[in-house]
């Protein structure tokens, strides 16, 4: 039979350990502590460095096409009843210490470019993005074509305008009020409407990492094509159709409106793709 010795106790401390183990903690305590104040002082110091600032620039009566390359941007295009003039407004919030975002606009013939010029990595984003507002009388909206660029940042339309061409990188697309054509390119970032839009003609998205869930006002348009890599798309069609459906899914399919397959009959040709999610095209109740 093997006895099993208990583990033997650890020496004890000596009054030099004791001494040592001491100051270890002081220092350690000191370090955290140092490091905290620095800390605050420096998140105070950023803080205090930080402006909210604003560029703003009439835009023409009579432009026809409106185009807005807007960096890492957020971009809402309004209508406004009570506004005299077409406007655009840049808001920044960002450090005293750098170059902030500036607002540039040319026109030619009856072509306006309204150009967001990156500040200095200086510039930083304090509850979410910079934005620059475009804001239309409904008259002149209405006969506009609007086509927008975007590396980063949201597109909230709105306005009823007449064509609309959106290009984003990484950022959603929120889709309101009424267009005659809309064409938008996505590459990461939701395609989707807040409550049925007005597209009387043509609708296009090709997004790659995104959704797609839009709801169209009656009458829909003449064509809806939707398609994304990565991510799923739901359309919502207003009654009665028929619609001339084509449907492609890595997943899902789901169809529930009155179809049919002769194009003199259908109310609107929908053709609608995943590679890799669902897809669903629904009548709205």
């Amino acid at each position: 039979m093997t006895t099993i010795a208990p583990p033997s106790a650890p020496p004890p401390l000596t009054p030099g350990n004791r001494t040592a183990l001491r100051a270890l903690l002081v220092i350690a305590a000191s370090v955290l502590v140092v490091g905290c104040v620095v800390a605050l002082v420096a998140a105070a110091f950023g803080i205090a460095s930080l402006r909210v600032t604003t560029d703003g620039k009439d835009l023409p009566g009579n432009m026809r096409s409106l185009v807005v390359d807007a960096s890492d941007v957020s971009v809402h295009v309004t209508s406004d009843p009570d506004a005299a003039t077409a406007r655009a407004d840049l808001r920044t919030v960002g450090s005293s210490r750098g170059a902030r975002p500036s607002l540039d606009v040319t026109s030619d013939a009856r072509e306006t470019r309204v150009r967001v010029t990156p500040g200095s990595a200086h510039v930083v984003d304090v509850g979410g993005p910079s934005d620059l507002t475009i804001t239309l009388p409904p008259a002149l909206a209405a006969t506009l074509s609007v086509s927008t660029r975007q590396d980063d940042g949201t597109l909230t339309v709105d306005a009823n305008l007449d064509r609309l061409v959106a290009r984003s990188a990484d950022g959603d697309v929120v889709l309101n009020g009424a267009v005659h054509v809309v064409d938008v390119t996505a590459r990461d970032g939701d395609v989707v409407s807040r409550r049925p839009v007005s597209v009387t003609e043509s609708f296009t998205v090709e997004a790659v990492d995104g959704d797609v869930a839009v709801a169209f006002a009656d009458p829909a348009p003449r064509r809806v094509a939707a398609t994304t890599r990565s991510g799923d798309v739901a359309i919502t069609l207003p009654a009665p159709g028929p619609y001339l459906v084509r449907t492609r899914s890595g997943d899902a399919t789901s169809v529930d409106v009155p179809e049919t397959t002769d194009p003199a009959r259908a109310a609107s040709e929908v053709t609608v793709r995943s590679d890799d999610g669902s897809v669903s095209v629904d009548a709205r109740r």
